[in-house]
């Protein structure tokens, strides 16, 4: 009785970890936002930046180099009426993403983090990862755009 206890407890567990899984489609192994485009580095360089610094996002590109592009913007000032994380704040908290490119083949692999600077101006930045908040599927929905 035991074993066909401890078997079918396996078998759900087994299914419970093939479901997450399948949950988190379009995301990488490291669990971010990715996307696999036909595009070289460039072109998908070019379309991200034609996504995230439109006017209606309010993002500015920040960094660049051959393989990585870092958008950033200032949240408004009234911010922390509302934010949940307002004891940690200090200043206007910053947004930034971060994108990453890898050629694979005739491929791109584009990566992208998302987080929220909560000290921007201190030493310590208090970095809070928005992946894993609603912010997460608009990265992935704004970096689907330029696939």
């Amino acid at each position: 009785m035991k074993k066909s206890i401890l078997a079918a407890c396996a078998a759900m567990m087994l299914t419970a970890c093939q479901t997450i899984e399948q949950s988190t489609s379009g995301y990488s192994p490291e669990n971010k936002p990715t996307i696999v485009t036909r595009k070289t580095i460039d072109q998908a360089k070019s379309g991200a930046k034609a996504v995230f610094n439109r006017p209606s996002l309010g993002f500015q590109t920040v960094s660049e180099t051959g393989t990585h592009l870092l958008f950033s913007k200032a949240m408004p000032a009234n911010i922390n009426d509302n934010n949940s994380l307002k004891d940690r704040t200090k200043g206007r908290p910053l947004v930034q993403i971060e994108l990453t490119f890898q050629q694979e083949s005739d491929k791109t692999r584009v990566v992208g983090q998302n987080w929220m600077l909560l000290n921007p101006n201190g030493a310590n930045k208090d970095k809070f990862d928005l992946l894993q908040t609603p912010d997460g599927p608009r990265l992935q929905a704004r970096m689907n755009e330029f696939k």
